[in-house]
């Protein structure tokens, strides 16, 4: 049960590292020095919102996402998995990378997503506040996530619960940054202490301003309390995405 509760937080806690705002002008200097362009304003307030709110600007019709660990022995890197995300023509999100659909009326009303008992809520902007993901009509093993965004649009926090557990995230940004620096995770479940910390270096860009390489390096905490114990592990991949446009 242990490990079905690890995989939870660790897969939940990726769910969100592709966050994007609405700021005029990126000034990430790691950005600017891999010759970056700059995301303009109206491009920005002009790309839908689950666009946005996916990491993206632009008129964006799918996204292949291939995460490649960076081995420490010699050699080429191994390809760790490749995930899809996919929008509509107006902009909403039909797949996101970890397979969740969604589904919508003539109007565009959200109707439901794996299941009938799937549910996703919006704020007065249409960004995404809710989403409770259940598999089938029987699940009483999904999860849901509770979206909060900073005055930029950006997604500033994010809380997880899921049958056993809760999961707290957060996203860090310097200035008026596209892309998040880092992304926390913290999450306590019957005695034991689970942490995340993910940093991000931009390598690649298009020439929509969308990233389409990065470094990610991750550090994970396990502290047992009552054993006083902590395991640490560390990871460095490579994150590569192959985008089309409508």
């Amino acid at each position: 049960m242990k490990a079905i509760r690890t995989f939870l937080f660790l897969a939940i806690s990726a769910v969100l590292i592709c966050c994007a705002n609405t700021s005029a002008k990126k000034t990430d200097a790691t950005a600017e020095n891999a010759g970056a362009p700059s995301v303009s304003a109206s491009v920005a307030e002009n790309t839908p919102t689950d666009v946005r709110g996916l990491g993206l600007v632009g008129n964006v019709k799918e996204v292949s996402v291939t995460v490649r660990e960076i081995s420490p022995e010699p050699g080429e890197p191994y390809v760790d998995s490749t995930q899809v995300m996919r929008f509509d023509e107006n902009g909403r999100v039909l797949k996101d990378r970890y397979d969740n659909l969604y589904k919508y009326d003539d109007k565009g009303n959200f109707i439901f997503g794996l299941s009938e008992k799937t549910k996703m809520r919006r704020d007065e902007k249409g960004r995404i506040v809710y989403y409770e993901n259940r598999q089938d009509e029987e699940d009483d093993l999904g999860f849901h996530i509770n979206f909060e965004y900073d005055d930029n649009g950006r997604m500033s926090k994010a809380k997880m619960q899921g049958w056993e557990s809760t999961v707290d995230e957060a996203f860090t940004y310097t200035g008026d940054n596209i892309y998040p620096d880092r992304f926390n995770a913290e999450s306590e479940d019957e005695g034991d202490h689970y942490s995340l910390v993910v940093d991000y270096t931009y390598k690649k860009f298009d020439d929509k301003g969308n990233w389409t390489e990065r470094e990610v390096h991750s550090v994970s905490k396990h502290t047992v309390v009552d054993e006083d114990t902590e395991e640490t592990y560390e990871t460095k991949s490579l994150e590569q995405r192959v985008i089309q446009y409508y």
